[in-house]
């Protein structure tokens, strides 16, 4: 290597080396986490006329590379890999004194050779101990992430990659590594971990992947800082880049989003539950809820949710399954038309303050729905809107439910972007708000499904990735809002970020897994409603999961629930949901008008508590038995703190939290808040299976810092 660019800054240093044919990542550090050698980027080629496919690297064999000095920045231009002409990639770096910011843009001129996919410049980390946060589901800390072995890979934006950023440090900082587009845009991001190493790919898929001479640049940039703390601060700067820069951010006022009706807002508690199969279903029915409705009389869906309403005495919500004459995930998307028993509870639910919202599948497509007879199905319809892989298969998901020929389920996703789907889903929504009595709809699977590349020559896109995929989903949801009725709720299947300005809610039931920290509400609370957690199907039974997870819940801002009616038959659940489900009724407004500040410290003698994971999760879930949050009105009038204790016995507690970050002095401050070089610790008694809060109020004519 003839050339050596060092970008460096505080707590940082990053070697860029050179030489006529070849360039990488040299080496460096973000504090005392080293950088190894690397790769630049890497890309995938392939020739559509011979389907060869070929991966370079910016440690390919160029014809030339050329590395560009400026005081501030630096730019790589890589031309002609090894035997292939008119292909460039052009990187540049822009250095400050914490970090550096990372553009590409490929510029391709070959007519034998496509560009399907590129990775944005990420360093190869080193260290002894860090811990690891992953933007899956809520936000999760892989603590000593080096040294487990830890794999992932998932696809961006969906309900697993929820965001676009990373943070990798331990007790002398670290860094954040964030991929700051604000399409969007398809992705890719896998992630290694062993030895002390962790790798991270996050690939962009390529425009126009199916033809050569395919020129595009990567969506916004990559965004390497350095962090003198944890997931808190990495999460900070993402909530930076998403509060300034993202398509998909809603307009909030003082009280929250203004095209959320007021009393959706104000829900505390939700319930699911689905309709008991008619005979024409067979033995189809949603797997995770089948220990509720199937174990009692066949009224019990609407019994004891009125009984459990009234001994909670707030308004609840109804997640409703099965409503529909089809079989479950048989005959999507033929909803149409509904069970009479279904309108006929619906009526009686929506006598008391408990709001019904039925479900529908708004991503799929069941391919063998032509042999019940629909006149509009796959074969003639559906098939023109499915997403399509670039060997040109469907995009298929395989479910257990069958069809009465005994054909096992399997839903074709839809492209979002395809005016067939568009229009389908248009016109189911309309009739179920005309014909049905609801208080709003569930669209299963949009904020779920893992958005794919597509190759459906059908649709107005261009072939493969970019952002026409979260762009899709957000034109089709405008679509459906232009029309919705004005005190109607709309939410949808996890909480993919992209989707966040199209739904009111985001159904968080998947939030159930170890090492969760409350990133996403620090980002979107306010946003957006996000609300329950499963605590049902093979967890049902275990009340200290039960536990944990309703007081997580309401720490972390969100509506509380998604439990089964049947909780009104336990007295001991009810006794603890009652606490937990009025203090989220009497703190509604909090969630929505105030920031979630870093989580106090905690000291307990009170271990915490080991469970079997939920779900398809595969790790044991440590379940603290105290715990502690804290939010601050956005106008600085009052901050809230709020702690659980979920153990069967009185516990004592230490809570600790820097003064200057919760800003402290302009508050009122209750006599058992203690203040010590910066830090402001209380200390106490929690009863047992109960919560604890403080409320301080600002000072007359204080300011905040």
């Amino acid at each position: 290597m003839d050339t050596v660019f060092t970008a460096s800054g505080d707590n940082y240093s990053v070697r860029i080396a050179c030489d006529e044919h070849s360039a990488r990542i040299d080496g460096g550090r973000f504090g005392t986490i080293a950088i190894e050698p690397c790769d630049v980027f890497k890309a995938n080629l392939k020739n559509p006329n011979s389907d060869e496919i070929r991966e370079i690297g910016s440690t390919t064999v160029w014809k030339t590379v050329r590395l560009i000095q400026y005081d501030e920045s630096f730019k790589l231009y890589f031309s002609d890999p090894d035997g292939i002409e008119q292909l460039m990639f052009a990187v540049e770096g822009i250095c400050d004194d914490v970090g550096i910011s990372w553009s590409v843009s490929v510029i391709n001129d070959n007519l034998e050779w496509s560009v399907f996919d590129v990775n944005y410049p990420i360093p190869k980390l080193n260290s002894d101990h860090f811990d690891l946060f992953v933007p899956d589901g809520c936000g999760l800390v892989i603590k000593n992430a080096g040294n487990k072995g830890y794999k992932y890979k998932r696809r961006y934006p969906g309900g697993y990659i929820t965001m676009q950023y990373f943070a990798v440090y331990n007790d002398e900082g670290g860094v954040y590594l964030g991929i700051e587009d604000g399409k969007g845009s398809t992705k890719e991001f896998t992630l290694s971990s062993g030895n002390g190493v962790l790798e991270i790919v996050p690939r962009f898929y390529g425009i126009n992947a199916s033809s050569p001479a395919n020129s595009f640049s990567l969506a916004g940039h990559c965004r390497w800082e350095y962090i003198k703390g944890d997931w808190y601060d990495a999460t900070m700067l993402y909530a930076a880049f998403v509060h300034s820069h993202a398509d998909w951010l809603p307009k909030i006022e003082k009280d929250g989003r203004p095209d959320t009706a007021k009393r959706f807002k104000e829900i505390p508690f939700w319930i699911c539950d689905y309709v008991p199969n008619s005979p024409s279903q067979g033995n189809n029915k949603p797997m995770s809820l089948s220990a509720g409705s199937d174990l009692y009389a066949k009224d019990y869906w609407i019994t004891a949710a009125i009984e459990l309403q009234k001994r909670l005495g707030v308004p609840v919500a109804y997640h409703v399954y099965n409503w529909h004459e089809i079989p479950f995930n048989i005959e999507y998307p033929h909803f149409l038309p509904a069970k009479k028993e279904f309108i006929e509870g619906a009526k009686k639910l929506r006598e008391h303050p408990i709001y019904v919202f039925p479900y529908i599948n708004a991503g799929s497509w069941e391919i063998h729905d032509a042999e019940m007879g629909h006149p509009e199905n796959f074969e003639n319809v559906g098939k023109h809107g499915a997403a399509i892989k670039s060997d040109g298969s469907y995009v298929l998901e395989r479910y257990p439910q069958t069809t009465l020929k005994g054909e096992t389920s399997l839903l074709a996703n839809m492209c979002p972007s395809s005016h067939e789907w568009q229009t389908t889903v248009c016109r189911l929504v309309r009739e179920m708000e005309s014909t049905l009595p609801i208080d709003g709809i569930y669209f299963d699977q949009i904020g779920a499904i893992n958005a794919s590349p597509c190759f459906n020559s059908d649709h107005g896109h261009l072939p493969g990735g970019g952002s026409h995929w979260a762009e899709g989903y957000r034109l089709l949801m405008e679509k459906v809002s232009a029309e919705k009725p004005d005190d109607f709720f709309y939410f949808t299947e996890d909480n993919a970020e992209t989707y966040t300005k199209s739904f009111d809610g985001f159904l968080s039931w998947y939030w159930v897994k170890n090492g969760q920290v409350p990133a996403f509400p620090a980002i979107y609370a306010g946003y957006i409603e996000m609300l329950g957690r499963c605590t049902i199907g093979k967890k049902k039974e275990d009340y200290d999961f039960f536990k944990f997870h309703t007081a997580e819940s309401l720490l972390f801002g969100q509506q509380l629930g998604w439990h089964k009616a049947d909780m009104v038959y336990d007295e001991k659940r009810m006794a603890f949901l009652t606490k937990a489900v009025q203090l989220r009724y009497h703190y509604t407004e909090l969630f929505h008008v105030s920031d979630l500040l870093r989580p106090p410290t905690v000291i307990k003698t009170v271990p915490p508590k080991i469970t079997p994971p939920a779900l398809s999760h595969k790790d044991e879930i440590t379940m603290e038995q105290i715990s502690a949050g804290a939010w601050r009105y956005r106008n600085g009038e009052k901050l809230v703190l709020i702690s659980y204790n979920i153990a069967e016995t009185d516990e004592a507690f230490t809570l600790s939290f820097s003064a200057e970050e919760y800003g402290l002095d302009a508050y009122e401050l209750p006599e058992d808040f203690v203040i010590e070089n910066g830090i402001c610790s209380v200390s106490g008694v929690i009863p047992a299976e109960s919560f604890k809060v403080w409320e301080l109020t600002k000072k007359e004519d204080a300011s905040l810092a």
